[in-house]
């Protein structure tokens, strides 16, 4: 039978997570480095990372960034990203 490759499940960080990351309270995650989809104004600037809602309406939002925003948003603001390989014999 012919192996059938899936596409690697993107992760998405909460805020506390990027806020630890980051070193930054999430205050000022939210204020200066996020744009809300649906929520924020405008198209998003280049130094904002897209947070994505996960629940609908009525429930609190619960904002989330995924992992290739965050590294592009990282190598934006100067900061070097190694994708680490794991050789399996």
């Amino acid at each position: 039978m012919p192996s059938v490759g899936l596409p690697i499940r993107p992760f998405l960080y909460t805020l506390d997570q990027i806020c630890t990351l980051l070193e930054v309270s999430e205050d000022s995650l939210k204020r200066q480095y996020l744009h809300f989809e649906g929520r924020s104004v405008g198209s998003k600037p280049p130094d904002r990372m897209r947070a994505v809602n996960i629940l609908s309406p009525p429930h609190k939002p619960d904002w989330r960034v995924a992992e290739k925003e965050l590294i592009r948003w990282m190598r934006y603001m100067g900061f070097r990203y190694h994708e680490k390989g794991y050789i399996q014999k």
